[in-house]
């Protein structure tokens, strides 16, 4: 077996070729870099923080999201550290798309899956609330 990682825009795709057949993971990156600019009023000044927003959510969609076709996961487990969401994908005639979140932005990324794509498995981190009482994300993949 062979893996090879390629990196661009910020997301990393793998590509594992397995007697000729090959399958492709999507992960939505850790982290954004997002350049905020904000006009404050008259006597305010602006501070910014130099953390960039983390990981904090995904959504899985049945097509483009602006078609908002958002799928529900359809497995859920709970350990005393963890929350697992688990998607199977089955069969559309539209491409499924992955939806990252990050905490302190409003900027969001999406890309659509590789075909072929049939899971996707989102680990929230329970030990570590973030505001507003948000598990934020330990890892995911789409494969």
């Amino acid at each position: 077996m062979t893996l090879r990682l390629i990196a661009g825009l910020g997301m990393a795709i793998g590509l594992a070729g397995v007697t000729g057949a090959v399958h492709a993971e999507v992960s939505c990156p850790d982290q954004l870099n997002v350049q905020q600019r904000a006009q404050p009023p008259s006597g305010w000044s602006v501070t910014y923080a130099e953390q960039s927003p983390r990981l904090s959510g995904v959504t899985i969609f049945d097509g483009p999201p602006a078609h908002r076709g958002s799928l529900k996961f359809d497995r859920q487990r709970r350990t005393s550290k963890e929350l697992i969401l688990v998607w199977h994908l089955g069969y559309s005639p539209r491409s499924h798309y992955l939806l990252c979140r990050y905490d302190r932005t409003t900027a969001q990324i999406s890309i659509a899956l590789p075909p072929g794509s049939r899971l996707c498995e989102v680990v929230f981190d329970r030990t570590d609330p973030g505001p507003g009482g948000v598990l934020p994300v330990k890892r995911m993949v789409c494969k």
